[in-house]
């Protein structure tokens, strides 16, 4: 019975370390929100790892060119992401980035899944298109 109740729990920590954000990479990302550059993250490549999680979160690694917002010296950085199939990242598609000043290849994105009204300002002060964005400030 010992043994059932922790291969359960150790897949259940398994589960959430590979679906959904850990609470470490939370931290982190909120940590760049409030002391990290801005950059616009451009998709450069997306390539499946062969990774499926609940036949339909597929991993990704994600390479992105940094450009930051502050003038700096654009950059390359990867991250492996966990998308659904139907919303799987697109070759040039922008989104807003925060990233470690001192360890650029630590960074957040702000990949949008779902399309909403809310998002618009963000994009706005990453100075990127949203595709619901119909004002004239773009």
């Amino acid at each position: 019975m010992l043994l059932i109740v922790g291969f359960i729990w150790a897949m259940t920590k398994l589960g959430q370390r590979m679906v959904g954000t850990s609470k470490h990479d939370a931290e982190t990302a909120q940590r760049l929100m409030a002391t990290g550059g801005k950059a616009r993250a451009t998709i450069t490549a997306a390539t499946p790892t062969g990774l499926t999680v609940n036949n339909f979160n597929v991993q990704v690694a994600v390479d992105f060119w940094m450009e930051p917002l502050d003038g700096s010296t654009p950059f390359e950085a990867r991250k492996k992401m966990y998308f659904y199939e139907s919303q799987f990242p697109r070759q040039g598609t922008v989104w807003p980035a925060w990233y470690d000043r001192q360890n650029p290849g630590v960074f957040a994105v702000a990949s949008p899944g779902k399309l909403d009204p809310a998002q618009i300002e963000l994009y706005r002060e990453f100075g990127i298109p949203h595709p619901l964005d119909t004002s004239d400030r773009n």
